[in-house]
């Protein structure tokens, strides 16, 4: 049987002044990587903390609006004790309640 080769991924070109790609060539040598190795790493690790922060839920509120009432969360129909506390809690400490 034999063996499958594995593809190659397509590759893509960068130009760097001479003293970053020296730079970004003693960086990668001193993690035991090759330069495109330690590039990779630095776009995989770009993406994922991009694709973190798009995570974040931001709640942005009028300025003006008259304090409403917190902890008062209404219980859902069937919710149990539990649940409605978690909820709440989420719910108060998005909207600042102490």
């Amino acid at each position: 049987m034999a063996a499958k080769l594995k593809s190659a991924a397509p590759g893509i070109t960068v130009r760097f002044s001479a003293p970053i790609r020296d730079l970004v060539t003693r960086l990668a040598r001193s993690e035991h990587r090759s330069a495109a190795a330690y590039i990779e790493q630095l776009v995989e690790r770009d993406l994922r903390e991009r694709e973190q922060a798009e995570r974040v839920v931001r709640v942005y509120t009028a300025a003006g609006l008259p304090d409403a009432p917190q902890g008062q969360v209404t219980r859902e129909k069937d919710e149990t004790t539990e649940r409605h506390e978690r909820r709440e809690s989420v719910l108060n400490a998005l909207f600042g309640a102490a």
